[in-house]
Order: C-alpha cells, then structure tokens, then sequence
C-alpha cells in the first residue's frame, strides 16, 4: 500500500526553481515612521547581507510604505518551498520580521504556530512573474560567481 503526502496550496507564481512571494499589511495608526527608522537605521543596513546569507533562498526583498503610510508591502523572491521559507524566516531572522511588523494590524509574531495562515491572509498572488535565469537558485549564482573570480585571479596571474 503506498500513501502519498499531500502538500497544501500556498499563494504565488512559480518561474522554474524560483517563487515570487508579495505580502500586504495594514499599518497600525501612526506606526509609518517607526517602521521608517528601522530602514534607517545604520544597523539595519550593515545586517541586510547576513540575512540574505542565513535564509540562503533569498533572491531580493523589497519593503514599501503606500497609501499615506498607511499599508506596507514586503515582496521577495525565493528558490524552493513556501513552507521551508517561512520557516527559515522564524528560524534565522525572527527579530527582524518582529521588529518591522509589529507596527502592522494583527501581527501575531513570528514564533505563534499560526504565523503561516496570517502570512496567506495577507499574500497576494501576481498577475505575472518572470525571471531572467528561471532556473538560477541563490545557490548556483553564488557558485558561479566563487568560479568566476577564481578564474579571472587565474588570468591575472598568468598575465
């Protein structure tokens, strides 16, 4: 007898190994600037490459305050699944998604056990996705970046 797992629907478009991933919030009053600061902050900054480091599927985010400050949007994109992304999220940068959404409505922190249906009530599928290398993981682009510069040291040691 075989049994099969079924894995549950999660919202985004798919382009070969890579996902696109949007994400709306509504702005708790007055809490716009709060969430600017953070951006600001020269801290902030200096740790946006260890956290693309730890999650390690991470493409590219995006954070933007609309609508008069009152709604944010957090779009990435990532390789691999919904679920290991989520949980790579309260794994590795948990102080960082608390840090910034706990100026949205309803946030209930990363660590609650039901963090996954309020990031669903709040993704949005896109209309379209495309990508330039569909199938280029963070992985791969890292790789052949590490063999690139060690070939051009080849080429400036043999010159």
């Amino acid at each position: 007898m075989t049994t099969t797992t079924q894995q549950r629907k999660r919202p985004g478009l798919r382009s070969g190994r890579t996902n696109e991933f949007t994400l709306f919030f509504n702005v708790k009053p007055g809490h716009a600037q709060q969430i600017r600061e953070i951006f600001q902050q020269p801290a902030f900054e200096e740790h946006r490459k260890e956290i693309s480091a730890r999650i390690g599927t991470l493409h590219d985010s995006r954070w933007v305050l609309f609508d008069d400050d009152t709604r944010l949007m957090f779009a990435t994109n990532f390789d691999g699944d919904w679920d290991a992304y989520i949980d790579d999220f309260a794994k590795y940068i948990p102080d960082v998604f608390d840090a910034i959404l706990q100026h949205t409505e309803n946030y209930p922190g990363i660590s609650d056990p039901k963090i996954k249906d309020h990031i669903v009530a709040h993704q949005a599928t896109a209309c379209s996705y495309q990508r330039a290398i569909p199938d280029a993981t963070v992985k791969d682009i890292r790789k052949a970046l590490a063999v690139n510069e060690a070939f051009q040291k080849l080429l400036d040691a043999a010159s």
